[in-house]
């Protein structure tokens, strides 16, 4: 399924909202999910110990809320501070499994210039092989600038 039209402003107009941070970020993770049509989308904070889930949207809650920095395809993501694609998982040495029937999942690294950090991430996931086009990844990465906004 290729991307909509509409989903930056969208984010953009959720993040305008008096809404709390996590409320924010279960409405962006939903808008995320309806805009591309995968199984499951997360959004984590990221520090240099932990990742943490501030929220998701999809079928069951992440098998880890909160896991160690340095491991799988987050850990890729945040250390080479791109996206992390991964279109066959389970051929796939970095993937942690998470959640049954993932196919493919794309790891979207959000960084900020004035921390020299990356802050957070947004995990798509999908239960189909190979799922993650060059636009969706183009358009992820432009979300992902757009939610800096949630870690200032």
């Amino acid at each position: 399924m290729q991307p909509k039209q509409g989903l930056v402003p969208q984010i953009k107009g959720i993040l305008s909202s008096l809404d709390d941070r996590p409320t924010k970020a279960g409405q962006i993770c939903k808008a995320i999910r309806a805009n591309l049509g995968h199984k499951w989308v997360g959004i984590y904070d990221v520090n240099q110990s932990e990742y943490a889930v501030i929220a998701w949207s999809g079928p069951a809650a992440p098998a880890f809320v909160r896991f160690a920095g340095g491991r799988g395809l987050t850990a890729e993501a945040v250390a080479l501070r791109k996206t992390v694609v991964a279109g066959d998982v389970k051929s796939d040495p970095r993937y942690v499994s998470t959640l049954t029937a993932t196919q493919s999942e794309i790891i979207v690294p959000v960084y900020s210039q004035a921390r020299n950090a990356v802050v957070g991430t947004i995990d798509v996931q999908s239960e189909h092989l190979h799922a993650f086009s060059k636009a969706h990844r183009e358009l992820l990465e432009e979300c992902a600038s757009v939610l800096l906004s949630l870690w200032q």
